[in-house]
């Protein structure tokens, strides 16, 4: 059986339904909500980078690129009522549901800071001690 939820998308950004986390990525102009987890290796992708075109998402534990729109297909149905937001969850879903609120980078712009202020991607420094510095492709510290 279909189990339904309610979130207040004002105070919550994420659901976990039992391992299984998803988020509310903004995409073209909608609100979604999609798997929080990278094809490559399982990262989490709400902590992703946009690419400098915003058509992909870089994966924050190996860098790998996954395309917006391959996202948007992993996202649940959903009914919008302002900030209200009616969730199906996936059948034969037993397990406890938290409904969350988290810090998602991948609705960022590709060169907005994080939140605590540092710099977007590429801007984390390396080798400054000895004269060798570069940027790294690490987010967020």
């Amino acid at each position: 059986m279909t189990r339904v939820i309610v979130m207040d998308l004002s105070r919550h950004n994420t659901v976990m339904v039992g391992h299984d986390r998803y988020f509310i990525l903004q995409a073209d102009g909608r609100r979604l909500l999609v798997r929080d987890y990278c094809p490559h290796r399982g990262g989490p992708l709400s902590l992703a980078r946009r690419t400098p075109d915003g058509r992909r998402l870089s994966c924050p534990w190996h860098g790998t690129k996954v395309g917006v729109a391959a996202v948007q297909r992993t996202c649940l149905p959903m009914v919008l009522s302002g900030d209200e937001a009616v969730v199906l969850l996936p059948e034969g879903e037993d397990a406890p549901v938290s409904v969350i609120r988290k810090e998602v980078l991948a609705n960022l712009p590709p060169d907005a800071p994080c939140a605590d202020g540092t710099g977007g991607p590429n801007t984390r420094t390396t080798g400054a001690a000895t004269g060798d510095a570069a940027t790294t492709g690490t987010p967020c510290p």
